[in-house]
């Protein structure tokens, strides 16, 4: 039987490569991309097999958005929160309140409504994966190993709010065998990794492919390393 995934942010990056990838494995691949441009590069990947759903998680009309696409029988096996954007502001002086509101809305928020419209339609053991990042991590920020690689104070907290969503997930479905977990897909050479990147978004995109057979519920795994303290 076809499995089905929903991947958010695929126009480019990590998303891209995902999808690129579960579309190699045979699945059913729904993605959520913000133009319609994007959804025909997208579409063009496969005709088949690759669905675009245009939309926006900032916005609550995501929820409608998806539900308007599933109907009946269809089940979800695998969603993927992945949108993200970059932050500005490595210094309390210069961190904008709205820029930090506004990647709580994509980082946090967003996953929030995605997983809330998704929900109906998972399967009784499927998995949600929030793409999380090290700087979402308090106890690597606060142990100061992050110190001198720059990142928006913006960024971090929208990471860590994530983070905690994540774990509130978890708990809430803890007795049943759905399974929630936060993935820090490595460092990443995208359009915004960090200095230190050192993979590729298609490196990423396999390894995340090959956990998810073991994956755990309630867990906070580094996809090149070892699974990340909260």
């Amino acid at each position: 039987m076809t499995k089905t995934v929903i991947i958010t942010g695929t126009s480019r990056g990590l998303g891209f490569s995902l999808a690129e990838y579960f579309l190699k494995k045979a699945w059913k691949v729904y993605c959520v991309v913000r133009t319609i441009n994007d959804a025909d590069k997208m579409k063009n990947i496969n005709r088949d097999f690759c669905f675009p759903i245009v939309s926006d998680i900032a916005f609550d009309t995501i929820q409608s958005d998806i539900e308007s696409i599933f109907s009946g029988s269809e089940r979800v096996d695998v969603l993927i929160n992945n949108a993200g954007v970059g932050g500005s502001g490595s210094l309390i002086s210069n961190t904008s309140v709205a820029n930090t509101e506004k990647l709580l809305d994509v980082h946090c928020l967003g996953p929030m409504r995605v997983t809330k419209a998704v929900l109906p339609f998972l399967n009784k053991d499927s998995i949600i994966i929030n793409i999380s990042s090290r700087f979402g991590s308090i106890t690597k920020v606060a142990s100061g190993e992050l110190d001198n690689i720059s990142c928006s104070y913006s960024y971090r907290i929208a990471k860590a709010a994530q983070n905690m969503f994540s774990q509130c997930l978890s708990r809430e479905f803890k007795d049943s065998t759905l399974k929630i977990c936060a993935i820090h897909p490595g460092k990443l050479k995208t359009d915004s990794g960090s200095v230190d990147a050192d993979k590729e978004a298609t490196e990423a995109a396999e390894k995340l492919y090959s956990l998810l057979d073991t994956i755990e519920n309630g867990k906070f795994y580094s996809l090149f390393e070892t699974e990340i303290n909260w």
